[in-house]
């Protein structure tokens, strides 16, 4: 199987092209459009001959609301993607899917770079719901029009403004970002609260052990998140949820172990404890010639060049075996590849 091809025995690559955005391909998976037809279903079941809204009403209603799911979630992963190549990192590809969105990116490995990449989309959705509050205060004329309570995130706190419908979209594309930019600042991995928990351990603790901290917590959350959703309206939704982040977090620690293994043994040094000395151990009895500097000087500068690009490889190593651990080989760009394919050669010529 060659790496440009998708492995239909991962359920996450059950999805397919709909647009190309600022060089970034944008995908939908397939339970996406399953959930929209059964939501969308749902919604004109209930709906009957006794109710004053028409049939068509609640059609277009359910479509209206599922667009704005999708344009939310699309702005938000993008924002995810801007971020990281804000900081020099790469982003191709974003994926919607039932629970939400995904965006294929590559930061720096460091914590800024990742705080800013994962940052960025909470940032859109806040951005969303300021130019709805300003509209909805405008339009109607009273704070009041604000939906900000969470338990009614599509209706004014003010009960007594009766919104017209053109209003009342507004406050659809309000609580929609309002509940999604909620969901994603719960500290718990992987919602985008839970990695910036671990963009802030990581220089106090390393990322080997912010990762496992953000991670365990991940873990409980979501088992906490699972038994909740038993008492909710929203099982199979929140249960979901629950079975995904609990996976999630799982596959991150089972990464972290094959990264420690390949940092210490497959490459037979651990650049995690950074290099040795370039000085001689041995004391000079007599001050070298010009000859002999200079040839010093050219081999510290070789050794000097080689151990860099020695870390450059290792480090574009890594990466690329945490999107693999995430997303799959056949997220790889070419260049990731190229590299992939070398190294393991490389490893098989040092058996």
């Amino acid at each position: 199987m060659g790496y440009n091809e998708r492995p239909l025995d991962n359920p996450i690559n059950w999805s397919f092209r709909v647009g190309r955005l600022f060089d970034i391909d944008i995908r939908v998976h397939i339970a996406f459009v399953i959930c929209a037809v059964v939501l969308i279903s749902m919604e004109m079941s209930g709906s009957d001959s006794e109710t004053s809204a028409p049939l068509g009403g609640v059609l277009v209603r359910a479509l209206g609301t599922y667009a704005i799911l999708f344009a939310v979630v699309l702005l938000h992963e993008l924002g995810h993607c801007f971020g990281a190549r804000y900081c020099g990192g790469e982003a191709d590809e974003v994926l919607l899917w039932p629970l939400g969105g995904l965006a294929y990116t590559n930061p720096p490995h460091n914590p800024s770079a990742h705080m800013i990449t994962t940052v960025a989309g909470p940032l859109v959705n806040v951005i969303l719901c300021a130019v709805c509050s300003v509209v909805l205060v405008v339009w109607v004329g009273q704070l009041g029009a604000i939906p900000w309570n969470p338990l009614h995130p599509m209706w004014p706190v003010d009960r007594s403004i009766l919104p017209t419908p053109a209003q009342l979209w507004v406050m659809r594309v309000f609580g929609i970002s309002y509940i999604l930019l909620l969901f994603n600042l719960l500290p718990i991995f992987p919602f985008d609260g839970g990695r910036m928990v671990q963009a802030w351990l990581w220089p106090k603790k390393g990322y080997r052990t912010s990762m496992q901290i953000a991670t365990a917590t991940g873990m409980v959350g979501a088992i906490v998140v699972g038994l909740f959703s038993l008492f909710t309206e929203q099982t199979w939704l929140l249960l979901m949820i629950a079975v995904f982040g609990y996976m999630t977090c799982w596959r991150q620690r089972q990464q972290l172990r094959m990264q420690s293994e390949f940092d210490t043994d497959e490459f037979g040094y651990d650049f995690s404890r950074g290099y040795t000395s370039l000085e001689a151990t041995e004391p000079r009895s007599r001050k070298p010639g010009l000859l002999a500097q200079w040839r010093a000087r050219r081999a510290t500068i070789k050794a000097l060049e080689e151990r860099k690009q020695q870390e450059q490889h290792q480090q574009a190593v890594e990466d690329i075996l945490r999107k693999v651990a995430q997303s799959g080989l056949a997220s790889l760009t070419p260049r990731q590849r190229r590299i992939l394919e070398e190294e393991t050669k490389r490893q098989q010529s040092l058996k």
